[in-house]
């Protein structure tokens, strides 16, 4: 019930919303309206606003209607509609059947990066749902997005984790014809998980993430060869580039006796390595960690950056 009563607030929120921003909308060439009045079913008709902004109303003729609200247009309407049909206090109608077309393109870390026929009163949301509506799982950089308008070459930052995760509105921007927003992926929030697992590879970080989750996402362990009892973590010390630390964990402990100790809270960049049976035990092992950490320094120096850490 509480589910139902949640979606039927969303609902209603985007129609009062829509609705509001219709009243604001100010006409422009190639919309199509419908006029009605109450009552005098020969004055209605569709009508589309011509590309010099001027409408053709019934009984009445050429009037301007671009750069007017809906609003504006019918109290304009109301005024011509008593001086030359003679109605006494016409009650006009004035609502878009079909906005102008328009585009805008959505790219970078999306399911469906292109570009979007839109209309002018949608936002953000709109064009993020066109985009494939759920974002590339752990690659999309939600802080870091972009949008840049179609008449200016100008970037305005965009907080999309502010905007669809803490509902701050004061991120969903109406969007303009040419609007571009661009969602980076992320490079900076990665782990990676080493050796004997299924899936071994670089993996996005969410916060709050554990050993047992960096492991699910490997895939899991190889039978009779993974010795999740002397499992590492390498983690680069802070304000300390190139220098790394060890956390050993005894994952069996953690599955067989619940110890949550041994089920590591993990940091953004951290390397998760699961030896294999065949490793050797003891002071190898911590050799084992230093190969692992001295190659990415290396790499790094190189300017090849593995984990994506800027």
């Amino acid at each position: 019930m509480k589910r139902i009563l949640g979606l039927m607030v969303i609902l209603l929120t985007l129609c009062v919303s829509a609705w509001a921003q219709e009243t604001t909308y100010r006409l422009q060439p190639e919309d199509v309206i419908r006029i009605q009045i109450y009552n005098e079913s020969q004055v209605n008709a569709e009508v589309q606003v011509g590309r010099d902004g001027n409408i053709s109303a019934p009984f009445v003729g050429i009037m301007r209607a671009e750069g007017k609200t809906t609003t504006e247009l019918e109290a304009d309407l109301a005024q011509e509609y008593v001086r030359k049909l003679r109605l006494r206090d016409p009650r006009v109608s004035v609502t878009i059947s079909r906005y102008r077309p328009i585009f805008a393109s959505i790219g970078g870390a999306v399911n469906r990066p292109g570009r979007y026929e839109i209309r002018p009163t949608d936002t953000l949301i709109a064009l993020v749902t066109q985009g494939g509506g759920a974002l590339l799982e752990g690659r999309s950089d939600l802080k870091r997005a972009t949008l840049q308008r179609g008449h200016s070459k100008e970037l305005i930052p965009i907080d999309l984790y502010a905007l669809l995760v803490k509902g701050d509105r004061s991120q969903d921007y109406t969007l303009a014809d040419g609007d571009v927003l661009t969602i980076p992926e992320e490079t900076r929030n990665r782990i990676m998980v080493l050796g004997a697992v299924q899936s071994p590879g670089t993996y996005g970080y969410r916060e709050p993430m554990t050993l047992a989750d960096a492991i699910s996402l490997a895939r899991g362990d190889v039978q009779f060869r993974s010795k999740l009892s002397e499992t590492l973590i390498i983690r680069e010390r802070q304000g300390m580039p190139g220098s790394y630390e060890r956390i050993t964990a005894n994952y069996v402990n953690f599955v067989r006796k619940g110890d949550a100790s041994q089920n590591v809270v993990l940091q953004p960049g951290d390397i998760v390595f699961i030896p294999d049976t065949k490793t050797p035990s003891g002071g190898r092992i911590g050799e084992v960690a230093n190969a692992v950490a001295n190659a990415l320094f290396v790499l790094d120096r190189f300017g090849i950056n593995i984990l994506g850490r800027r």
